[in-house]
């Protein structure tokens, strides 16, 4: 019984890790990139707008993959995840769905350490 409730938790975190990993660069794509931005002479309000919408998909993202997926694989599988395995399932889908966003976390690295957003560009 064991075996076969571990082995169902192997296939549900493989399946849902597969899945954001497919989806995270597909999302990181609808972005523009630092080059692109930079040579398109954008400000630096217009990148944290397009940082700030990017996160929002990914939030969006993460919502329907804990909702939908996690109940899909659930009566799939036929498994319950109980709150430490789904600790662990989000610690996956944070670093699948984030670590794999490399324009977001160029232009954050842009905005935050090179060029540090300014209160007094507001007014620019």
């Amino acid at each position: 019984m064991i075996n076969t409730v571990i082995g169902k938790l192997i296939i549900f975190s493989s399946v849902y890790i597969v899945v954001l990993i497919f989806i995270s660069p597909f999302i990181d794509h609808l972005f523009t990139t630092l080059d692109q931005d930079k040579i398109k002479k954008e400000s630096n309000i217009q990148i944290l707008i397009e940082i700030i919408l990017h996160v929002i998909v990914l939030t969006i993202t993460w919502y329907w993959a804990n909702k939908y997926l996690t109940q899909f694989l659930e009566y799939i599988l036929k498994v319950k995840i109980k709150d430490h395995t789904k600790t662990a399932i989000d610690f996956m889908a944070a670093v699948a769905l984030v670590g794999l966003q490399k324009n977001l976390i160029d232009k954050l690295k842009y905005i935050s350490f090179e060029h540090p957003f300014r209160i007094t560009e507001l007014y620019k």
